[in-house]
């Protein structure tokens, strides 16, 4: 098993284009990542639908340890964190909407509470390290085992024990992001910016899979893209003609499946 590997600056990030998909409405939602944060930037976007000052429908900073859950323009501080609760580390962060409250988690345990009624219906991409308009300080650095966009599903409501496994994909999941696949509605049409993989995983995370003698710690030095080319485009197994010669949807954009 790997990670995603983020290099913290503003040339690498995953971008998913604007769509009605991952838009919210009023209704429930779940998003959950598992991250190593090792960036020293002023102001790094875990995700982000917008740009500050120019409106952000939803996102989640960690500036300098404050925790902010950006709701429609407004930033709501969560938490501060020490840097040895979050930096150099393996951690589990979840956002979940039921009936109008969101909670957020941190390791499986609530640190936040909110009456929520915002409805998001952003116009800009979906940016994975960064946002819309990406920048060198918003960049997250790091590493992330998977993140998930889940819509119309509150997935945790009360304190819970994180999963050593991935989430099992279900229609809900509008994307599922891991470093082998990027699967869910949306998952075909994630553009990857030099984002490439690291062969490590958060402590005992798939164990059970003959992982025992993974090391659990990332390294500094990148292993190679996940695309060497950005130019390049992943066909799909089949979906070539029988000449050699097939069509994409999109040329600009780039999948990888398992």
């Amino acid at each position: 098993m790997s990670s995603l590997s983020f290099l913290g600056n503003a040339t690498s990030y995953l971008r998913i284009p604007n769509t009605n998909d991952f838009d919210f409405g009023t209704g429930d939602f779940t998003i959950e990542w598992y991250q190593y944060q090792t960036d020293t930037n002023s102001f790094p976007r875990i995700f982000q639908v917008g740009k500050y000052g120019t409106g952000i429908s939803i996102g989640v900073s960690i500036e300098g340890g404050r925790f902010y859950y950006w709701t429609n323009n407004t930033s709501n501080l969560v938490t501060t964190l020490l840097s040895s609760n979050y930096k150099n580390k393996w951690v589990h962060f979840a956002i979940s909407r039921s009936s109008g409250v969101t909670k957020v988690f941190m390791n499986g345990t609530s640190i936040f509470s909110m009456n929520d009624t915002n409805n998001f219906n952003g116009v800009n991409d979906l940016i994975i390290s960064n946002e819309s308009t990406v920048s060198n300080n918003a960049a997250f650095g790091g590493y992330i085992t998977y993140f998930s966009w889940v819509k119309g599903v509150a997935l945790y409501t009360t304190n819970f024990t994180v999963s050593n496994n991935y989430p099992s994909l279900t229609n809900d999941y509008v994307l599922l992001l891991k470093s082998s696949s990027f699967d869910g509605t949306l998952g075909n049409t994630v553009i990857n910016n030099n984002v490439s993989n690291t062969p490590n995983v958060p402590p005992n995370f798939l164990n059970n899979n003959n992982n025992n003698n993974q090391s659990n710690e990332p390294t500094v030095k990148q292993s190679k893209s996940l695309f060497s080319n950005n130019s390049l485009v992943f066909y799909k197994p089949g979906s070539l003609a029988s000449c050699g010669v097939g069509s994409v949807r999109n040329s600009s954009i780039k999948s990888r499946r398992i």
